[in-house]
């Protein structure tokens, strides 16, 4: 395939990890997504080569001690949809934008006669009938399912350590995590295993990935892509997203993902008038000059590493040299929403665990199962449930419904009247050990874990807004470190042009 004429093209501000440049095939996987799309479309690659490359790679490099990003490949099936989809584009009948890309699918979305386990034993053995919406208008456009990733049990944490299935490793060092809960969809990616994957994110489970896996995840906004076929935690938080190598890929994927109608799915909401994702956000703006970025002081600043520090003033500097102004801004709830917003996500993840047992046809629901999940979920979900609950009084959850989070969009409204964007770190540190699983050592303390990866993606999930991480460096130890742009609700459009902007920039 040709060489990458986008920023792709240079190693930019975050090399690839020492995977994504080893093993078979690795030159003729380096290309993009839409680099891939497009010499598909010239007859210069087939799907079936493509595709039998990644499964080469991912026979060879994803090891359970080394990656393990993949629950399992597709093989023979996903040799036979390239090999259909082949015919197809001969025939002069391509399907559309992603015709014969092979993108790899988190194990919590249906896929229609492949196992769909949502990271657990309990339904390891789920076969769902059809695919979940986004699936469906994946294979629309003519993408193939290569594979099921690997992830956190149920979606419900950020280290993607499996009990069930192996802890998933970070590309640039297997002995830390890749964040999570989409960690596998983020290693993948990351360590070219695949064109480009899907991730859902409930406090950061795509943009924590794509941070510490030194690539790029995009969370729309709350209610812009379906959820029907999709085991859920949270249906406050719950989106699905992309995770791609560029901020151009993202902008495809989405646009694919936002195409159809959502009958599964009747909490999606339809974006007002001139707020969908136009068709040339691929290409991006080039210019920075004249937007308006916010920078948070207070909570969401106040707690990253030195390293972190540095990529994040360097980015500040990059974007002002670009013509950018900055604009100091607070967001007065972030910490109070951050600290209550759980209470929103534990019992509705009850509620959607016991959903998932049915629809699997899964007997005596959660209580009766509860000795089939791995110890952190089964903790959760006995506090609820179990013979000794503790559970979230209700008084609770409806105060946080209907106050904090009403509280926090109203604060982060009041700071995008002013601004066109906020840049945050994506997270306060870098990949933390597989072994520092609930604490970690950062700024000299031992701090939990969770708490310090979610600091800054979760009130921006609880307020439903759009947000995307792109790389913006790494640490001493080589270990990437990502930046957050975040947009008002429905302003993908305006998000991704200024992605798409800071992305070139840092790549010249």
């Amino acid at each position: 395939m040709p060489g990458a004429s986008s920023p792709a093209g240079s190693r930019g501000p975050v090399p690839p990890p020492p995977v994504a440049e080893s093993g078979p095939y690795a030159a003729e996987v380096s290309a993009t997504m839409l680099e891939q799309a497009a010499a598909i479309g010239r007859g210069d690659l087939s799907s079936l080569e493509l595709t039998r490359m990644y499964l080469e790679r991912i026979d060879a490099l994803d090891r359970h001690e080394t990656l393990n990003a993949y629950i399992l490949s597709r093989g023979q099936d996903a040799l036979a949809d390239a090999t259909r989809l082949d015919r197809m584009r001969a025939a002069g009948r391509p399907l559309g934008p992603l015709h014969g890309v092979p993108v790899a699918v988190k194990d919590n979305l249906f896929t229609a006669g492949t196992v769909t386990s949502n990271g657990t034993a309990v339904l390891g053995e789920f076969i769902p009938a059809h695919d979940a919406t986004v699936v469906r208008l994946l294979r629309s456009a003519g993408a193939l399912v290569l594979g099921k990733t690997n992830l956190h049990e149920c979606s419900f944490g950020i280290t993607s350590n499996n009990p069930h299935y192996g802890a998933v490793h970070n590309p640039y060092d297997p002995l830390r995590i890749p964040g999570g809960s989409s960690g596998g969809s983020g290693a993948a990616v990351a360590a070219r295993l695949c064109s480009a994957a899907i991730g859902t994110d409930t406090g950061g489970s795509v943009r924590i990935p794509a941070a510490l896996c030194g690539v790029v995840g995009l969370k729309p906004t709350l209610g812009r892509v379906s959820r029907g076929g999709m085991f859920g935690l949270s249906w406050t938080c719950d989106v699905v997203g992309p995770i791609a190598r560029t901020v151009a890929d993202t902008a495809a994927l989405l646009r694919v993902m936002t195409s159809g109608p959502h009958p599964l799915d009747p909490d999606a909401t339809h974006e007002p008038p001139g707020a969908g994702v136009p068709g040339g956000a691929e290409a991006g703006a080039r210019r920075l000059r004249g937007a308006r970025i916010g920078i948070p002081d207070g909570f969401l600043s106040a707690d990253n590493s030195p390293e972190v520090d540095r990529v994040l003033a360097r980015t500040q500097r990059a974007l002002e040299e670009a013509g950018a102004t900055l604009v100091p801004v607070t967001v007065t709830e972030a910490e109070a929403a951050t600290a209550q917003g759980f209470v929103t996500v534990i019992p509705e993840a009850v509620v959607l665990t016991e959903r998932a047992l049915r629809t699997a046809g899964i007997d005596g629901g959660v209580l009766a199962g509860l000795d089939r999940f791995g110890a952190d979920v089964r903790t959760a979900l006995a506090a609820q449930v179990g013979p000794d609950p503790d559970p979230v009084p209700a008084f609770r959850y409806a105060e946080t419904l209907a106050t904090t989070i009403p509280r926090l969009r109203r604060a982060f409204a009041d700071v995008f009247a002013d601004v066109d964007v906020l840049l945050t770190a994506t997270t306060p540190a870098t990949a933390s050990p597989i072994a520092q699983d609930e604490t970690m050592r950062h700024n000299g303390r031992d701090v939990g874990t969770f708490e310090t990866f979610v600091r800054y993606t979760y009130c921006v999930s609880l307020a439903g807004l759009p947000a995307i991480s792109l790389p913006a460096g790494t640490d001493s130890a080589g270990l990437p470190v990502g930046v957050q742009l975040v947009a008002p609700r429905w302003g993908e459009a305006g998000l991704l042009e200024i992605a798409s902007a800071l992305e070139y920039t840092m790549h010249m």
